[in-house]
């Protein structure tokens, strides 16, 4: 991602912090896979493992942060380099969070049964929108893999459709509250897992302009995102 230097212990430093970054989003992809199976098989086994490997990605973005901080100290990178060991703490911690989230997923399946909720269409509804997330979050960690930009935009428009998923969701579960006041203690869970998967979504998109300044050097503005949204066709 970066030009070769004279010092080249420094490049091996750099490609040591992406090759780890990479490692760590394949972690995220992992936890976010499990989730898709917990959710349609109502694993709870998996779901506990998911909830403990989360110790694994905080153990690796402690040991890529202190990287990072510890090649600007000694290095002291400029313009490209910079840009991009300085965006790695960023998308770091984005990963972070989105381990984090799957966790709180987890945690949700764990603690209870998701067909007491009696709302099939409701788990699958969550099932596609965990779907949608995984595919943008692997584009955008191919892109940072590649040194490119090239699904920044496409994300933005797809996270449109994340949104509206999302809005439908939580519309179904309140009428199954009132419809089945019975299982609210199931359905109640179904907001927060909602929640988690729309905030992943959240997570890819910030990636993906991460991802483009990393690239290019300038920041995607509102009026990109506006532009964006404008050309999504449903």
């Amino acid at each position: 991602m970066t030009e070769e230097h004279i010092v080249t212990s420094f490049d091996d430093e750099l490609r040591e912090l992406t090759d780890g970054l990479i490692h760590l989003g394949g972690l995220a992809q992992i936890a976010l896979a499990n989730v898709e199976k917990s959710l349609k098989m109502n694993d709870h086994d998996l779901a506990k493992k998911t909830i403990e490997a989360d110790k694994q990605i905080n153990a690796l973005q402690f040991e890529l942060e202190e990287m990072t901080f510890n090649i600007l100290a000694k290095r002291q990178p400029m313009a490209n380099d910079l840009r991009s060991v300085f965006s790695s703490v960023k998308i770091i911690l984005f990963l972070e969070r989105i381990g984090d989230m799957c966790k709180g997923v987890c945690k949700r399946i764990a603690k209870g049964d998701l067909l007491n909720a009696k709302s099939p269409k409701t788990i699958d509804a969550l099932v596609g929108l965990t779907k949608d997330v995984q595919n943008n979050l692997d584009l955008v960690l191919d892109d940072y893999a590649q040194g490119k930009a090239d699904n920044a935009l496409n994300v933005w428009r797809s996270d449109i459709k994340i949104d509206s998923s999302y809005a439908s969701i939580l519309t179904a579960i309140l009428e199954d509250i009132r419809n089945k006041p019975e299982a609210i203690e199931a359905l109640v869970p179904l907001f927060f897992i909602a929640r988690y998967l729309e905030r992943i979504g959240d997570q890819a998109t910030n990636i993906a302009e991460v991802n483009h300044f990393i690239v290019t050097g300038e920041v995607l503005t509102d009026d990109r995102k506006l532009e964006a949204e404008e050309k999504t066709v449903f």
